[in-house]
Parts: C-alpha cells; structure tokens; sequence
C-alpha cells in the first residue's frame, strides 16, 4: 500500500500500479482513475484526474486521427486513379500552398489554449470568458480580411506555372480549386475557438470526435462528387468544406447548450486581453510559420523544380508514412495538462512526464515506421497502381521521418510552454530554416530523397540534442 507519509509530487499512475499489491490494489487503482473526485487529498487527486483526461484524450485522439488517416488511406487511391498523377499532384500542391496559411490566425488559437489551461491551474474561471470573447472577435474580421486579400492575390498570380501543371483541364482547375480551399481555411478561423475551448480545459477528447465525424462526411462527399463526375474544385470543397460544417454544429453545441457561459460575447471584448493574446501568440505564429517551411515545403520544392506529377508520387509516400504519426496524438493532451501543472508549480509531475513521453516516443515511433517501411512497396502498388520497386533511399528516410515528427511533436508539449518557448523557438526556427535550404539544393540536383533527407538532417543536427537538454533544464526538478 501507499505510504502515507510519501510525498504526492512522487507519485504517479506508474508508480500507484507498481506499489498497489494484490487485486484490491488493482481495483483500488481502477476506482481512482475513475473517481479522482473521491480522493481527498488534493495535489495527487489533481494529478490522477490529469492522467485521467491525458489517457481519455489519447484514447479519442488516437481513435479519431485513425479514422482521419483511414479516410486518407480509402481516399488515395480513389483519388489518384480518378484525376490521374498530374491533377492528383496539383491537388497536393493546392493543399500544400494553403496549408501555408495555417499562420493567418497569428498565432491566436493556440495562445488561447495555454491562457485557458493556465487560468484553469490558477482556478481564475471567471477570466476564460473574457479570452473566448478576446480571440473570437479578433479572428473574425481577421478571417474576413485575409480572405479577400489572398482571393485577390490568387487572381492575379499565374497559378498553373506556379504549380507546375501543364494539361488544360488542370490549368482551367488550378484556381478555382484554389479559391475553394482558401474559403473553407478562413472560416475555419473564428470557428476554431471552440476547438481551442476544449483542448485547454484538457477535453480534447470532445473535439476529437467532432473532428472524425467531419473527416468521415468530408470523404463521403468526395465519394458522391467522383460518383458524380465531378470536377477537382468540387472535390476540395467536399473534403475541407463539409469538416467545416460539422464544427459549425460543435461551436453551437459548445457555446448555446454545454458552456453557454464562455459564449463570445462583443461586449466582453476587451482589448488588453486581446493585445496579451497577440502578445503570446506572435510566438506561435513565428514558430507556426517555422513548422510550415519544414513540414509543408516539400510539395510545393518539388513541385518548383520536378514538376508536379513528381509531387504525385511524393505525395502518395508521404501520406503511407503519415500512417505513422500516431506519438504526436499520444503526446499531445499533454500539452494543456502541463500547462495547467506549471501554473500550480506541480513541478515534479511536468518533470516526469517529460521523461517519459521522450521514451515512449522513440519506442512508439520505431513500432510504427519499420513495418510501414517493409510493407511500403505491397501498399504502394495498391494504392496507385505504380510498382516503387524495392526499398530505396527514399522510404528509408520516410521510416527516418516518421520518428523524428513524433519526437518534434514531443518537446513541442513540454516546450511551448511560457516558461521556456523562447528559448524553443531559436533552437526550433534554425532547424527549419537549414532543413529548407538542403531540400532546395538537393531538389535543384534532382534528388527526390534528398527532400525528405533534408529534414531529417537538419533536425537531427539542428534540434534532436539541444531540445532535450533545454527541457530536463528548464523544467525545475528536471536535471
């Protein structure tokens, strides 16, 4: 049994499992994870109620972005083999090229998630509406804006030769599909809130379900828009439109029947908070636009210097390896958790969940890319028709890549923190800078491996080493 003159800060779900004996031990364990509320004391209930919500998360998360990838994985084939390589290039390159915009909201979304988790540990709930308010009013003329200004741009910029397409039908396609996605990214920008609502209350879970019932209605709309002879704009606003919809439906749930408390209200805007919002957003903005140029570059280095029917095939790797990025969705309800635990200076529980989570990574990430890795040319040829041949310098560096993202994802959770997110973003922005300049240089001399190599060596030079010893320092209790 637990001694009860043992220190709460040393205990955790690991150690309660291994000191519990017998089957009322066990039960005991149980009864806990499922009634933290029942402990008395206060410091270890909040810490098994946060194991709780990080398991139950990852449970959903895990759940949810394999229903995602499914969806991917049914969506490929389906896709290639209907619009061909060079209109299925120019679709990644669209994706790519947008996904760029992840930035537009500044940064805002995630500066939320933190400011709630914080204002949660501190037990300063009456602030949180006031944040809601704060970043819903700023991100929606926000919205607004950029969409008529990227709208314009996209109608002046000679978007077949930037992608790189060539046949008629995909040039007469490239910007309307274009516009398509941009629409449905904007928007998405004021109805994001919610999403961020209930990751920094660490019920992530939520919308994670939201999200997967979007993704499978996204992929049975594209389905009928095939069925239907549709065209590739159409097919873009099937899968990113119909997802919007669904979060539509969970900001109205969320805001008029579950906390209809937090809903954003114009008159609680206040413009300090939204200036304190921007203020530490501008941070993840920087380091958004950072993850951009090393997780998103690819298509669009290759679609500049090989062409686009050289991202097709890019393309259809680097979603198989995608199937194994499940440590981010592992990791990440860890980020609010640790927030929360900082601003009650629950050290020691940041301390040895950082720990741990850097060696279940690795483990993790290995399970994953090895099999992907053997099995890469049985799937590949099913997917697309195309026999890769055998395993080459190419899928080698996807399996390389599969487990140096989880570990990225990883420190992120313990890094993006107030405390140490400077000192992250330094070490995180050189990465991606030096990993851009290898992609291009090795793009230009022709080599496709060299794309995704690119990456893996800026990182693994650039990032892996410094980034865990400025978490085991920063963290106090950690070294």
């Amino acid at each position: 049994m637990l001694s009860t003159t043992q220190s709460v800060d040393n205990q955790d779900l690991a150690e309660i499992a291994i000191r519990s004996s017998g089957w009322s031990g066990f039960a005991g364990c149980v009864a806990e994870l499922r009634h933290p509320h029942k402990i008395e004391d206060e410091s270890r209930r909040r810490s098994i109620d946060r194991y709780r919500r990080v398991a139950l998360t990852a449970f959903t998360s895990l759940s949810a972005k394999g229903i995602t990838l499914l969806t991917a994985v049914v969506l490929v084939p389906i896709s290639f083999r209907y619009l061909g390589a060079e209109r299925y290039g120019l679709w990644m390159s669209i994706t790519s090229f947008v996904l760029f915009l992840g930035f537009a909201d500044m940064g805002i979304g995630n500066g939320l998630t933190v400011r709630i988790a914080e204002a949660n540990g501190a037990d300063d709930l009456a602030r949180i509406p006031v944040l809601v308010s704060a970043a819903f009013y700023f991100l929606l003329p926000l919205s607004v804006g950029f969409l008529a200004l990227f709208a314009w741009l996209v109608r002046t910029i000679d978007l077949p030769t930037f992608y790189g397409v060539h046949t008629q039908l995909a040039i007469l396609e490239a910007r309307p599909a274009t516009l398509s996605l941009l629409a449905c990214t904007f928007i998405s920008m004021p109805l994001s809130v919610v999403l961020r609502v209930e990751t920094g209350f660490q019920q992530g879970f939520v919308a994670d379900l939201w999200n997967a019932l979007g993704s499978l209605l996204g992929l049975a709309a594209v389905v009928l828009v095939i069925h239907q002879g549709g065209s590739l704009p159409a097919m873009v606003l099937a899968l990113a439109g119909v997802p919007q919809l669904v979060t539509a439906c969970n900001w109205s749930w969320q805001f008029f029947i579950s906390r209809s408390a937090l809903k954003p209200r114009l008159r609680l805007f206040n413009t300090p908070v939204a200036l304190e919002l921007l203020s530490m957003g501008g941070l993840f903005f920087v380091q958004q636009c950072f993850g951009l140029i090393y997780y998103l570059s690819d298509n669009l280095v290759i679609a500049r210097t090989m062409g686009s029917t050289e991202v097709a095939r890019y393309a259809v790797l680097q979603r198989l390896f995608s199937l194994g990025l499940v440590t981010q969705y592992l990791v990440m309800p860890l980020w609010p958790a640790v927030a929360e635990a900082l601003a009650r200076r629950d050290f020691a529980w940041a301390s040895r969940t950082t720990k741990r989570a850097i060696c279940l990574t690795i483990f993790v990430g290995l399970l994953c890319s090895v099999p992907l890795l053997l099995s890469s040319r049985v799937l590949v040829t099913r997917w697309s028709g195309i026999d890769p041949g055998p395993i080459d310098i190419l899928r080698v560096g996807f399996a390389v890549w599969v487990i140096l993202v989880g570990y990225i994802a990883t420190m992120g959770v313990f890094l993006n923190q107030t405390l140490m997110m400077r000192r992250h973003l330094c070490i995180y922005g050189a990465a991606s800078l030096a990993s851009l300049a290898i992609k291009i240089c090795f793009a230009m001399h022709g080599s496709l491996a060299g794309v995704i190599w690119g990456t893996n060596i800026a990182f693994g030079v650039i990032y892996v080493v410094p980034s865990i010893v400025l978490a085991l320092k920063q963290i106090p209790g950690s070294s």
